[in-house]
């Protein structure tokens, strides 16, 4: 065995101050300094971007394109132009179709005290409109009812009508169950 140096195939360990307690997994919210103690320049530009003073409104962005349309030089500049014409035609007509239909209701008002709701007081009538009429039969499908595993009887129940008896097709089974221990035989 040789005794020159052992060198690690792993990366050195880095060095650093531990964090303290109190800054690791903390959370800190917007900058809360008090506005007294910024100079006025600070203060300033603190107020304009809060305004968004120094921002274009869209508005402005948009009086400020070129009004001018200049000819397209090819088929394809002309196509992508008519195209762009055509997209916001349709959302300025759009936007006025809304902003007529928001002034028509605003000037028209809640129409919800004046409609008349018809309400049935008659607790039979609204019982039978629930249920199915007589002339109506349930398909093959609609009568049987198979169990689901909330049931401790296992079987197929099929019903004789609505107001017959439901009598299960077979008979109910017990569960088989294994005992729950170790046996050694």
């Amino acid at each position: 065995m040789s005794r020159s140096a052992h060198h690690l195939e792993y990366a050195s360990p880095l060095v650093r101050a531990p964090s303290p307690a109190s800054t690791v997994g903390s959370v800190h919210g917007p900058d809360q300094t008090s506005d007294d103690g910024l100079d006025d320049r600070a203060f300033e530009r603190k107020m304009e971007e809060k305004l968004k003073l120094r921002q274009s409104l869209h508005e402005e962005e948009i009086a400020n394109k070129e009004p001018l349309i200049r000819r397209p030089g090819t088929a394809r500049e002309e196509r992508d132009l008519s195209e762009r014409i055509i997209r916001e035609l349709r959302a300025k007509v759009t936007e006025i179709e809304d902003n007529e239909l928001f002034e028509q209701t605003m000037l028209r008002g809640s129409q919800a005290g004046i409609e008349q709701y018809t309400i049935p007081t008659d607790v039979d009538a609204v019982m039978l409109s629930m249920m199915p009429q007589p002339g109506t039969s349930l398909t093959l499908e609609q009568q049987q009812m198979t169990n689901g595993p909330w049931n401790q009887v296992q079987g197929v129940y099929q019903f004789e009508g609505l107001n017959g008896p439901a009598t299960p097709s077979k008979t109910p089974a017990k569960r088989a169950t294994k005992g729950k221990g170790k046996s050694r035989k």
